[in-house]
């Protein structure tokens, strides 16, 4: 009788087991592995709440250069919940939105509101978002008129005016000066795609987003996740992420996982919407709500 005996290196089993160990493991671990050797690409989150001053400014331009410098992100959106602010860190803020545009798309979304100061910033994007209600625009400025001129015996100046600043009147030219460049950013962001006169637009009428779109201070009605599809798009991005930059760019121990997302704290709307108390001297591209029972 001839006994046959099975060749285990021809078993189903054992062949089915080494193809699993030569093949699909190492292209599970090489799986594994190209997400955090090559990265997904990235749209990043960068949110504006609230006034603009000399700690907001920082925090979005320190967001901006991580954005620009980490080759990763493809695009960023601006979320803007803010009535603006110091006339001179809004027009810091539009030039590095500008600079950040040059190396990759930038879409402004509005939220609840994006006035003045806000709006200064966010007429660098690429393109401006809003939804229907948000409140848009306010171009306009604000500011403190020097007192009275007088005479005080025991201070010393070298000119009449070492004191006050200059003359009410000289004030005055300055703030118009400040006015029309407002005016220039929103008619070089804008383009041909503004529809209201400069006169009009200088009146410092805040918006509906439906009344924005009329005038061509943005470019459609969406909300925030569409604003994101769009610079993914501009971007040439399908397969992508997104990313908040607040904690990249301050929290170092932070870990972009999907169990440990950084959840931004929801807006305040009466702070939002609160006037201004105590501003420090000086021009401000900010939005003034009027008080309950004025016009």
């Amino acid at each position: 009788m001839i006994e046959v005996h099975d060749d285990p290196g021809r078993s189903p089993l054992r062949w089915l087991a080494t193809l699993l160990l030569v093949v699909a493991l190492p292209l599970a671990i090489g799986f594994f592995l190209a997400g955090r050797v090559v990265p997904r690409p990235q749209v990043g989150i960068l949110r504006l709440s609230y006034d603009i001053n000399s700690l907001s400014t920082y925090e979005v331009t320190e967001q901006l250069k991580l954005a620009r410098e980490n080759p990763a992100i493809k695009a960023v959106v601006l979320i803007l919940n803010s009535p603006g602010g110091s006339a001179a860190y809004s027009e810091e803020l539009f030039l590095d939105v500008l600079n950040t545009r040059h190396k990759l798309p930038v879409v402004a979304s509005v939220d609840l509101l994006a006035a003045s100061g806000a709006y200064y910033m966010a007429a660098a994007a690429d393109e401006i978002y809003a939804k229907p209600t948000s409140g848009v625009g306010s171009v306009g400025v604000i500011a403190s008129l020097p007192g009275d001129v007088f005479i005080e015996e025991d201070l010393l100046t070298t000119g009449p005016y070492k004191a006050f600043g200059g003359t009410r009147d000289g004030t005055v030219r300055q703030i118009e000066r400040a006015k029309f460049a407002f005016l220039d950013a929103v008619r070089v962001g804008r383009g041909e795609r503004l529809a209201i006169e400069p006169a009009t637009l200088s009146r410092g009428e805040l918006y509906s987003g439906v009344q924005a779109l009329d005038y061509g201070l943005i470019d459609g009605l969406a909300a925030g996740d569409e604003a994101i599809r769009r610079a993914a798009e501009l971007a040439g991005l399908r397969d992508y992420e997104t990313v908040e930059l607040y904690p990249l760019a301050f929290d170092t121990d932070f870990i972009p996982l999907p169990l440990a997302r950084y959840r931004p704290q929801p807006i305040d709307e009466a702070k939002l919407w609160a006037a201004p108390t105590d501003l420090a001297p000086g021009v401000y591209y900010r939005h003034v709500a009027p008080a309950p029972g004025q016009p």
